[in-house]
């Protein structure tokens, strides 16, 4: 399990959050929501430490990030953590010039090394877990909105994360493409994977969560 404890972060003199308590519970799905401005997005990169926070701790298991930690024994602890979470971002971060099949196997070869036969197996299995089987030659260019958000979950779940962090997984998408992605989020629910989904969308966030977090504005 993920938690933060008192968490604040800041941006100069404005704080986005303060003294903030939040416990991602396995095996649940966890949306939050909130005005624009109100750090959603911050708070779940937070969860990953793509933003570090200015006072608190995060825990995930045994391991502890308290705010503050010299730059080399934050950047150790915190490759720990990225191996027990990975994110979706709203605008898929596809690697342009590599396939689907090598934007999907790329992490689990660089990350852990892994036979290469094996790495590639995983992956069908992932694409075709995410209705993208037909898919694995195919460039990043040449993928609808939809079709691309698809693989970036693939590629997520390709490391075998404990925890998959979504920000705003729907937003930039036609309806169509919305009632897919939606639908591999629903199916993940459903295996048990452990969620935490930021959403501007009041009525996905109510059908997907377990928890929902609604984050103040402050000033």
């Amino acid at each position: 399990m993920i938690s933060l404890r008192a968490v604040t972060k800041r941006f100069g003199e404005r704080t986005l959050f303060g003294g903030f308590d939040l416990d991602l519970v396995p095996g649940r799905t966890t949306v939050l929501m909130g005005r624009s401005g109100s750090g959603k997005s911050t708070l779940l990169r937070l969860l990953n430490q793509l933003e570090r926070h200015d006072a608190g701790t995060l825990r995930c298991g045994e391991l502890e990030i308290p705010a503050g930690l010299p730059h080399g024994e934050w950047q150790r602890r915190t490759l720990q953590l990225r191996r027990r979470t990975a994110m979706v971002f709203q605008s898929y971060q596809l690697f342009p010039h590599l396939s689907v099949l090598d934007n999907v196997t790329l992490a689990p070869r660089v990350v852990r090394g892994a036979e290469k036969q094996a790495i590639e197996a995983r992956a069908r299995e992932l694409l075709a877990q995410v209705g993208m089987a037909g898919a694995a030659d195919r460039f990043p260019a040449r993928l609808s909105g939809g079709e691309a958000q698809r693989v970036a979950i693939a590629r997520a779940l390709a490391t075998d994360p404990e925890v998959l962090l979504l920000d705003e997984p729907t937003s930039a998408l036609d309806p169509n493409s919305t009632a897919d992605v939606v639908a591999v989020i629903a199916d993940l629910k459903r295996r048990g994977m452990t969620l935490a989904m930021v959403t501007h969308d009041p009525d996905l966030g109510r059908l997907l969560a377990d928890q929902l977090v609604e984050l103040p504005t402050l000033s």
